[in-house]
């Protein structure tokens, strides 16, 4: 079999993570070599250069229509800002190629719709930017609930919440609606949305609180002239999920001195389950059939034993895995069914019901009440 022939389009820090993703899979897992890292666009040809040299692409263009129409490329992966993530992913598509596209998946509901219906329409293999799904600790969690671990479920409550948004930070395109649909919202709490899906279920209906605390930010390389964002800095959520579930997402990018906290707690009828990406090793634990001298939450350290561990260099619990460790997993995952033809998760599909249900949120904000996500 002829190897997967990658084209990424984007150069920026989102494809560096991609393209260390991609680089490390032989290394982690000792895969043979069956894809090539073909040809890179960024948007002009110094660009381009510089990020295929530094990400082992061996030819670069300034024209990701170069990537997409290409013959010899079999995997596109769309890793530009989210505002220009249809183009080349549609085109990539239509020219019957498989595609990986950064979350979230749209600016908006509708265009994620029309990206998703193209892939239904002609079978491709796609995949959506949720790495943490593949935090080995998270697969887990998931493995532990599905198998009943928990008992009936009852409640989620997930969040992304970190602080690098200060009031100095510059009005780059995602402080504008426009670009980017919504602010820490579609920028983190995609990602929270995700894993509410991926761990228990469907949103039916939200109701939500959005707030811009930073109205107006530096203009880039303007310290001192400033223009106004129209995003949102926190959001708060409310969702019922399909079988009566609870569940509750916090986003924000303001919140002083929380650098990386992805976390979720799920509580059953006969345990819980707590998780956060600032302790990535640590999946803390509560069965109600412990004893009464022996309940409370007690530490599951990730090793050997659990999903992607076969990677880890040493035997050694809590050795220690993170977020580029995630990606390539990810990346592992997606050439294995792109060269078996079979479809992934999260696919398109899972990007669009996303983007639904951030516009359900946003709806939900601006009315103040609440609104039912579509079917």
């Amino acid at each position: 079999m002829s190897p997967i022939k990658v084209g990424l389009v984007g150069g920026g820090a989102i494809a560096r993570a991609h393209a260390i993703g991609f680089n490390n899979i032989s290394v982690f897992f000792g895969d043979k070599p069956g894809f090539e890292l073909y040809k890179l666009a960024e948007a002009n040809d110094s660009l381009a250069e510089a990020a295929a040299k530094r990400y082992s692409f061996n030819n670069w263009t300034s024209d990701w229509r170069k990537v997409t129409n290409d013959p010899d490329v079999t995997l596109v992966d769309v890793a530009t800002p989210t505002f220009l993530h249809k183009d080349p992913a549609i085109d990539a598509l239509e020219h019957g190629k498989s595609v990986i596209c950064e979350k979230p998946l749209s600016s908006n509901a509708a265009d994620a719709k029309e990206m998703y219906s193209v892939a239904k329409r002609n079978g491709n293999v796609t995949m959506v930017g949720f790495n943490y799904r593949r935090v080995p600790l998270v697969t887990f969690a998931r493995d532990m609930i599905r198998n009943g671990r928990l008992g009936k479920i009852f409640q989620i409550r997930t969040h992304f919440i970190q602080d690098w948004a200060t009031p100095n930070f510059p009005l780059t395109w995602r402080f504008n609606s426009k670009q980017a649909g919504a602010g820490a919202l579609a920028d983190l709490g995609s990602h929270a949305i995700d894993m509410i899906r991926y761990l228990v279920g469907e949103p039916t209906a939200v109701c939500a609180q959005t707030v811009t605390i930073i109205e107006n930010r530096p203009l880039p390389n303007e310290k001192d002239v400033k223009g106004k964002s129209d995003v949102d800095d926190t959001t708060f959520a409310l969702l019922r999920l399909e079988g009566g579930i609870a569940a509750e997402v916090n986003a924000s990018w303001i919140a002083s001195g929380r650098k990386l906290q992805m976390g979720f707690e799920v509580n059953g009828s006969e345990g819980s389950v707590y998780f956060d990406m600032e302790r990535p090793n640590e999946l803390r634990y509560y069965s109600s059939h412990d004893s009464e001298t022996e309940q409370g939450f007690k530490t599951i350290y990730g090793g050997q034993r659990h999903p992607y561990g076969d990677v880890l260099v040493f035997g050694v619990p809590s050795i220690g895995m993170g977020y580029l460790d995630s990606l390539t997993n990810q990346m592992r995952d997606l050439m294995a069914g792109v060269a078996k033809g079979e479809q992934l998760q999260p696919s398109f599909y899972d990007g669009w019901r996303v983007n639904q249900i951030m516009e359900a949120i946003l709806k939900s904000a601006l009315t103040e009440r609440w609104v039912s996500v579509e079917s």
